[in-house]
């Protein structure tokens, strides 16, 4: 199976009910297909229901910014989000929400063997390495085993803080910080091949 064929399999996805009714469409994912590197957000907002991107408003400026400080961009990375519908008014998702769409997830790493997984924000992070506290864990290195591959997962800061902080420009500077990390993993994956 490939992202395409997943991508059709959950287009009509009907496991939370509530979020069936509020939400545009799935927001499956967007971006390079055999990209070496996914991010993962945390749920899909306004905006992203409106037009089935992730990342497409405020959020997703950063979110350009902070790759092309790392001279990456949409077409170099793959990115999806924990759950694939809006919850209303942007609140947080559920843990049945998350747990509804665990298989698919699962399933979106299966097929691309990513290198590196940037989790962003509490929700990605959590999810993916079972840990708590996205602060305490931004810009460290770990490992996750992905059918017997090892995958380094990086967690950062969700773009949205920068926003609601009112751009602080110490949280950009630890955001770009973590983002020289991804891109230092990713020149050593490149070595390597």
């Amino acid at each position: 199976m490939d992202l395409l064929s997943l991508r059709q399999k959950y287009q009509d996805c009907q496991r939370c009910p509530f979020l069936v009714k509020n939400r545009t469409q799935v927001v499956f994912g967007s971006g390079n297909p055999q990209a070496k590197v996914l991010l993962i957000g945390e749920a899909p907002g306004v905006q992203e229901d409106e037009k089935g991107i992730p990342f497409c408003g405020q959020s997703g400026k950063v979110l350009d910014q902070l790759l092309s400080s790392i001279n990456l961009s949409r077409e170099d990375i793959f990115i999806t989000n924990t759950i694939l519908c809006r919850p209303p008014n942007n609140r947080n998702p559920t843990k049945t929400e998350v747990d509804n769409c665990h298989d698919r997830l699962n399933e979106v790493m299966n097929i691309m063997k990513p290198k590196i997984i940037v989790t962003i924000g509490n929700f990605a992070t959590e999810r993916i390495l079972g840990k708590k506290g996205v602060t305490s864990l931004r810009g460290k290195k770990f490992t996750k085993k992905i059918e017997n591959v090892e995958t380094k997962v990086i967690p950062i800061i969700h773009p949205a803080n920068y926003l609601y902080s009112g751009r602080n420009q110490e949280l950009m500077k630890m955001m770009l910080k973590d983002f020289q990390t991804i891109s230092q993993i990713i020149n050593k994956n490149e070595k390597k091949i």
